[in-house]
Protein backbone atom coordinates (compact mmCIF):
# COMPACT_ATOMS: atom_id res chain seq x y z
CA UNK A 1 0.00 0.00 0.00
CA UNK A 2 2.85 2.19 0.91
CA UNK A 3 4.35 1.95 -2.88
CA UNK A 4 0.86 2.39 -4.22
CA UNK A 5 0.41 5.83 -1.88
CA UNK A 6 4.19 6.95 -3.31
CA UNK A 7 3.36 6.46 -6.55
CA UNK A 8 -0.13 8.11 -6.55
CA UNK A 9 1.73 10.88 -5.08
CA UNK A 10 4.75 10.87 -7.58
CA UNK A 11 2.22 11.41 -10.54
CA UNK A 12 0.58 14.01 -9.00
CA UNK A 13 3.84 16.29 -8.34
CA UNK A 14 4.09 18.96 -10.16
CA UNK A 15 7.78 19.62 -9.98
CA UNK A 16 8.81 22.50 -12.31
CA UNK A 17 10.31 21.84 -15.35
CA UNK A 18 12.63 24.60 -16.95
CA UNK A 19 13.65 25.20 -20.50
CA UNK A 20 15.71 27.60 -21.94
CA UNK A 21 13.99 30.98 -23.12
CA UNK A 22 17.02 32.89 -23.89
CA UNK A 23 20.27 31.46 -25.22
CA UNK A 24 22.73 34.21 -25.17
CA UNK A 25 22.16 36.74 -22.33
CA UNK A 26 24.60 38.88 -23.43
CA UNK A 27 22.08 39.92 -26.55
CA UNK A 28 19.37 41.41 -24.03
CA UNK A 29 19.02 43.51 -21.32
CA UNK A 30 18.63 41.45 -18.48
CA UNK A 31 18.29 43.61 -16.26
CA UNK A 32 14.59 44.39 -18.01
CA UNK A 33 13.98 40.93 -18.90
CA UNK A 34 14.38 39.77 -15.28
CA UNK A 35 12.18 42.99 -14.47
CA UNK A 36 9.55 41.72 -16.68
CA UNK A 37 9.48 38.32 -15.32
CA UNK A 38 9.54 39.41 -11.93
CA UNK A 39 6.59 40.97 -12.07
CA UNK A 40 4.36 38.23 -13.87
CA UNK A 41 5.95 35.83 -10.95
CA UNK A 42 7.56 33.78 -13.65
CA UNK A 43 9.66 31.31 -11.89
CA UNK A 44 13.37 31.50 -13.74
CA UNK A 45 16.82 30.91 -12.89
CA UNK A 46 19.60 31.66 -15.17
CA UNK A 47 23.38 29.60 -16.08
CA UNK A 48 25.48 32.43 -15.57
CA UNK A 49 28.35 30.42 -16.93
CA UNK A 50 26.70 29.45 -20.24
CA UNK A 51 25.01 32.98 -20.33
CA UNK A 52 21.36 31.16 -20.76
CA UNK A 53 17.93 32.00 -19.50
CA UNK A 54 15.48 29.26 -18.30
CA UNK A 55 11.75 29.22 -17.43
CA UNK A 56 9.23 27.46 -15.80
CA UNK A 57 7.66 25.37 -19.04
CA UNK A 58 4.28 25.68 -17.79
CA UNK A 59 4.73 29.32 -17.87
CA UNK A 60 7.13 29.69 -21.32
CA UNK A 61 4.19 31.25 -23.19
CA UNK A 62 3.26 33.77 -20.32
CA UNK A 63 7.03 34.76 -20.32
CA UNK A 64 6.78 35.00 -24.50
CA UNK A 65 3.47 37.45 -24.10
CA UNK A 66 4.98 39.41 -21.45
CA UNK A 67 8.23 40.04 -23.21
CA UNK A 68 6.37 40.82 -26.35
CA UNK A 69 4.80 43.57 -24.45
CA UNK A 70 7.88 45.59 -23.89
CA UNK A 71 8.76 44.50 -27.93
CA UNK A 72 11.16 41.97 -27.13
CA UNK A 73 9.74 38.56 -29.21
CA UNK A 74 11.61 35.55 -28.11
CA UNK A 75 11.47 32.46 -30.81
CA UNK A 76 14.61 30.02 -29.28
CA UNK A 77 17.23 30.36 -29.94
CA UNK A 78 16.53 33.24 -32.06
CA UNK A 79 15.90 37.52 -30.08
CA UNK A 80 13.91 39.94 -32.65
CA UNK A 81 13.69 43.41 -30.51
CA UNK A 82 10.72 45.58 -31.92
CA UNK A 83 10.54 49.52 -31.28
CA UNK A 84 7.11 49.43 -32.59
CA UNK A 85 4.55 46.92 -29.63
CA UNK A 86 1.86 46.03 -32.25
CA UNK A 87 4.55 44.36 -34.62
CA UNK A 88 6.28 42.49 -31.93
CA UNK A 89 3.26 41.45 -30.17
CA UNK A 90 1.40 40.05 -34.12
CA UNK A 91 5.18 38.37 -34.76
CA UNK A 92 4.60 36.77 -31.34
CA UNK A 93 0.79 35.78 -32.50
CA UNK A 94 2.61 34.15 -36.11
CA UNK A 95 5.23 31.99 -34.14
CA UNK A 96 2.65 30.79 -32.01
CA UNK A 97 0.35 29.81 -34.33
CA UNK A 98 3.08 28.09 -36.18
CA UNK A 99 4.54 26.52 -33.21
CA UNK A 100 1.09 24.91 -32.47
CA UNK A 101 0.76 23.60 -36.20
CA UNK A 102 4.07 21.65 -35.86
CA UNK A 103 4.04 20.37 -32.27
CA UNK A 104 4.14 16.55 -31.39
CA UNK A 105 1.78 15.75 -29.34
CA UNK A 106 5.07 14.43 -26.75
CA UNK A 107 6.19 17.90 -26.77
CA UNK A 108 2.65 19.46 -25.16
CA UNK A 109 2.66 20.27 -21.66
CA UNK A 110 0.05 17.51 -20.40
CA UNK A 111 1.75 14.47 -22.09
CA UNK A 112 4.35 13.78 -19.58
CA UNK A 113 1.95 14.24 -16.64
CA UNK A 114 -0.81 11.82 -18.59
CA UNK A 115 2.14 9.47 -18.62
CA UNK A 116 3.03 9.19 -14.87
CA UNK A 117 -0.62 9.14 -13.99
CA UNK A 118 -1.13 6.37 -16.29
CA UNK A 119 2.11 4.97 -15.04
CA UNK A 120 1.22 5.18 -11.57
CA UNK A 121 -2.67 3.53 -12.48
CA UNK A 122 -1.44 0.90 -13.83
CA UNK A 123 1.43 -0.05 -11.09
CA UNK A 124 -1.81 0.44 -8.22
CA UNK A 125 -3.96 -2.36 -10.35
CA UNK A 126 -0.73 -4.48 -10.71
CA UNK A 127 -0.28 -4.35 -6.96
CA UNK A 128 -4.52 -5.28 -6.03
CA UNK A 129 -4.19 -8.13 -8.65
CA UNK A 130 -0.74 -9.26 -7.07
CA UNK A 131 -1.16 -8.84 -3.60
CA UNK A 132 -4.72 -7.99 -2.74
CA UNK A 133 -6.14 -10.20 -4.64
CA UNK A 134 -4.15 -13.32 -3.34
CA UNK A 135 -4.53 -12.34 0.21
CA UNK A 136 -8.45 -11.92 -0.66
CA UNK A 137 -8.83 -15.42 -1.98
CA UNK A 138 -6.87 -17.08 1.25
CA UNK A 139 -9.19 -14.96 3.53
CA UNK A 140 -12.85 -16.29 1.30
CA UNK A 141 -11.31 -19.82 1.24
CA UNK A 142 -10.11 -20.36 4.74
CA UNK A 143 -13.44 -19.13 5.98
CA UNK A 144 -15.23 -21.71 3.36
CA UNK A 145 -13.10 -24.68 5.00
CA UNK A 146 -14.35 -23.66 8.29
Amino acid sequence: MLIAIFIVKWANEDSPIFRPLIQDMRLVDSVQIADVLDQEQITYYADVKNHMLYVNQEQTELARVSLAKIGIVIEYPEITKHSDLNKAYDEFVKQKKTNEETEKIWQRLWFFKMVKLVMGALIVIVLILSVVRPALREIILDENKK
